[in-house]
């Protein structure tokens, strides 16, 4: 095999995973030249020794990379900190990685984290501190949760929109009463022995939804999603406040998020509620490209998010 065709496939998975292009890293580091900086923290969430760990900024428009710089970790009392010294003010993307099998690909077992979620970076800063997850799984599963078939979807994005969509509405209707005889009489008046029995039911039913949403997909596949809608209900608006997290994971054109827990708030009418969100699994087909991914799927949803 090539030198350039190794240097490609180390890439393919770090696109996925650290949103950076095969120039980003197929190359040397461009020199820094400026005398700007980002600095930080690193740690990692199982408190792992990150000795040999680097960060790297990576210059918009992250698909070219035009401009890499790197710097090393290095031990800041019980912790680790960084120093990257940059050419202009960006905006850069700053990921953090500890490559614990010494390949040179980002694979499971290594430590992996993205500043700010993957949001822009200018310069000069001095960042959060970063924290890096372990990769778990196969390298099949670490990249589908970067890439998959449809294109980079790791980073933040949002989404607002004013659409017809299926919601669960209360009606009330009414139902036949058992009753002895040849059939049910559907007359009758209603009340107390009545033929006819009257119920409030939930049904899907098509309304105009106002909704906003907020998508965190991190290198290691964990996503938090913020939903926010409102709609009709009878004379008043209902509105719904969610906040989904679990994991994510993409392949074949479908984007799945297995939800391991979140919570639920509504108000309207008058009336106000909150609960847990169990755990579920929801499944759309899915298009990445650049700043905009398109999640679609039965019930009306087509939701075109942006960075």
């Amino acid at each position: 095999m090539s030198t350039r065709t190794k240097l490609a496939r180390r890439f393919a998975l770090l696109s996925g995973l650290l949103m950076a292009s095969a120039a980003c890293f197929a190359g040397d580091p461009a020199p820094a030249l400026g005398r700007l900086t980002i600095s930080g923290t690193v740690a990692a969430a199982d408190g792992a020794a990150l000795d040999g760990g680097k960060v790297i900024a990576c210059s918009a428009p992250y698909k070219a990379c035009k401009t890499q710089v790197e710097a090393p970790l290095r031990r800041d009392g019980t912790g680790y900190a960084f120093t990257l010294t940059v050419p202009d003010t960006g905006p850069y993307q700053i990921v953090a990685w500890k490559d614990v099998d010494g390949n040179n690909d980002a694979s499971p077992g290594d430590y992996l984290g993205m500043a700010r979620d993957g949001a822009a970076v200018t310069a000069p800063a001095a960042l959060p501190r970063i924290a890096v997850k372990r990769v778990e799984g196969t390298a099949a599963t670490v990249a589908a949760a970067g890439t998959g078939s449809g294109g980079a979807v790791t980073g933040s994005w949002s989404q607002s929109s004013t659409t017809r969509e299926l919601v669960l509405m209360p009606k009330i209707k009414f139902q036949p009463s058992l009753a002895t005889g040849y059939g049910t009489n559907l007359g009758g008046t209603f009340g107390a022995g009545s033929a006819t029995n009257t119920v409030i039911v939930n049904e899907s039913t098509s309304v105009t939804v106002n909704r906003s949403m907020t998508l965190t997909i991190r290198p290691d596949g964990g996503f938090s999603w913020r939903i926010t809608r409102s709609y009709p209900e009878g004379s008043c608006t209902k509105t719904v406040n969610q906040v989904k997290e679990g994991r994510a994971t993409a392949s074949g054109g479908s984007l799945t998020f297995a939800i391991e827990r979140g919570t639920e708030q509504w108000s309207g009418c008058g009336k106000a509620g909150s609960g847990a969100i169990g755990p579920s699994r929801e499944s759309y087909s899915y298009r990445a490209a650049g700043a905009a991914l398109t999640i679609s799927g039965s019930g009306g949803v087509n939701w075109a998010f942006h960075r």
